[in-house]
């Protein structure tokens, strides 16, 4: 009886090691799992961040560069259906949506709470795609980047040729959005924000006589668009002077639109539902909204220009030849940060 009792406890003790044994074993296989496991996944993640951080890596001019995340493009054009139409453009409906007078390309950069803007010439010779009468599309065409906007059968179809030449202009860098508005609406801007100050930059005798060189003058009604407009009656009626007053426009304007939007919150959002019957745009206004509210802060920094050089075209009007690697530069210094 005492050896069975005894054989028992032996085989019960066996067995409770045995248990203690496989649970040790087993907790131990689970531990070395879970940190091969642990090990897959850092080096799973390791490799993922290697990947993100070389993503949208350049090299130029001898170093590395990653984009900037969080940037906004948007192409701002002003259009006139009203100048003179160039090279055959306006001859059928497909070729008379007015051309790009004003362009400007803008970088919302909110990752450093900064908008760059880079201003193009309407006479900047851009690869445009050409429709026939019939709306065909019959190849590109180097000619003024303003005449862009002429093709198409619809507003929205005129914004995607311009968009597309502003593209290719600038290296086939992506644009985000688009926001073309007719020069009729400049005095529906202009009296939202309440009359803008200026000073007149070149002598406007001929379009205003108050208009002289260096003038302080405040703009309402229709003044305004002539302002921005005018080219032919103006010194040497060049572009280049129109510019100048365009930038001194758009420069006093968005003083105007801060101090309105630090006033009131929803004065964007009233401002772009009066602009909506003269304006074509990708984005709805919940977007331009947003980016309103998020950028009107944000630090301006002055416009800029491609470089280059104008000439006489042989159709008689002004050309300007972007120089090479222009655009590029301009790119890789706001879009892209050194490493």
């Amino acid at each position: 009886e005492e050896v069975n009792k005894h054989n028992r406890r032996r085989i019960v003790f066996r067995a409770a090691l045995f248990c203690i044994a496989f649970l040790v074993l087993l907790l131990a296989a689970i531990w070395l799992m879970d940190r091969w496991q642990a090990r897959r996944f850092q080096e799973r993640r390791d490799a993922g961040t290697e990947e993100f951080m070389m993503s949208d890596m350049v090299e130029w001019e001898g170093e590395r560069y990653k984009k900037v995340p969080a940037v906004t493009t948007l192409l701002i054009a002003g259009i006139d259906h009203d100048g003179d139409m160039q090279q055959g453009v306006g001859t059928s409906r497909y070729r008379a949506g007015g051309q790009a007078d004003f362009l400007i390309l803008l970088a919302i950069d909110h990752t450093h709470r900064q908008i760059h803007q880079l201003q193009i010439d309407r006479d900047t010779m851009a690869e445009v795609t050409v429709l026939s009468v019939y709306g065909q599309e019959t190849g590109d065409r180097l000619m003024q980047i303003c005449l862009s906007h002429s093709y198409g059968a619809s507003k929205e179809d005129n914004a995607r040729h311009t968009v597309k030449a502003v593209q290719r202009l600038m290296n086939n860098l992506q644009i985000d959005g688009y926001y073309m508005v007719d020069y009729s609406a400049v005095p529906v801007f202009n009296d939202a924000l309440g009359g803008v100050t200026v000073t007149v930059p070149d002598d406007m005798t001929a379009v205003n006589p108050l208009w002289e060189a260096g003038s302080s003058v405040t703009l309402q009604g229709d003044d305004a668009e002539a302002f921005v407009r005018a080219r032919q009656t103006v010194g040497a009626g060049t572009n280049a002077g129109r510019m100048r007053r365009q930038s001194e426009y758009m420069r006093k304007a968005i003083l105007r639109l801060r101090e309105h939007m630090a006033e009131d919150a929803g004065f964007g959002v009233r401002l772009l539902s009066d602009l909506s019957a003269s304006a074509t745009t990708n984005l709805s206004d919940q977007q331009l909204a947003g980016e309103i509210r998020e950028s009107y802060d944000f630090e301006v920094l002055p416009l800029e220009y491609l470089d280059g050089e104008y000439r006489h075209g042989d159709s008689g009007y002004m050309e300007f030849y972007a120089a090479e690697g222009s655009a590029e530069g301009w790119i890789m210094r706001h879009l892209y940060r050194k490493i």
